[in-house]
């Protein structure tokens, strides 16, 4: 492994790990597109124009690569027959990550996946990994003021749907 590589992974590695697994909801799958990202981001480090920082750069790449992973669960989902098939995914977080009030953990997962992908993708990335919203504009490649404004649409979304599910408490 070369010092690049060594240090992408070791700068930016676990919160890639940590934004495909919430993302995905599968820590198998989460791990497959983690290691693809850092293959692709080595390989392609000659290229790297420097017009974004390295962080926004790999996290451009892992967000497309977990579109991809998506859209292929998704294919591969359509083709099973749902009475036959047993789906196993990990839905827990790591140790490190855990949330204390396992409930709004639960309640905040629920809700983030009734939101649409782009949405979801859009508050992952500004509240799990701390991007601006020109960050955010660049890697999903839409304008900040679109993307503030599905952030800002989502949240009361989102703060209603844990309330339903918590029974009001936060």
């Amino acid at each position: 492994m070369t010092t690049a590589l060594r240090l992408l992974m070791q700068r930016h590695g676990a919160p890639v790990y940590r934004y495909c697994r919430e993302a995905l909801r599968d820590a198998a799958l989460a791990d497959d597109v983690h290691q693809q990202v850092f293959i692709e981001a080595y390989r392609d480090l000659p290229a790297f124009k420097r017009r974004s920082s390295v962080r926004t750069w790999v996290f451009a790449i892992a967000r497309h690569r977990v579109l991809d992973a998506a859209k292929s669960r998704r294919r591969a989902e359509s083709h099973i027959d749902r009475d036959d098939a047993t789906v196993v995914v990990d839905p827990r977080p790591s140790p490190g990550d855990s949330i204390d009030d396992a409930r709004l953990h639960d309640a905040l997962m629920r809700c983030l996946d009734k939101l649409r992908e782009q949405v979801r993708t859009a508050l992952l990335l500004r509240f799990q990994q701390g991007f601006t919203f020109e960050d955010m504009a660049e890697m999903c490649r839409e304008k900040p003021g679109t993307l503030q404004a599905k952030v800002t649409r989502a949240l009361p979304v989102l703060r209603t749907c844990i309330e339903n599910r918590t029974g009001g408490s936060l």
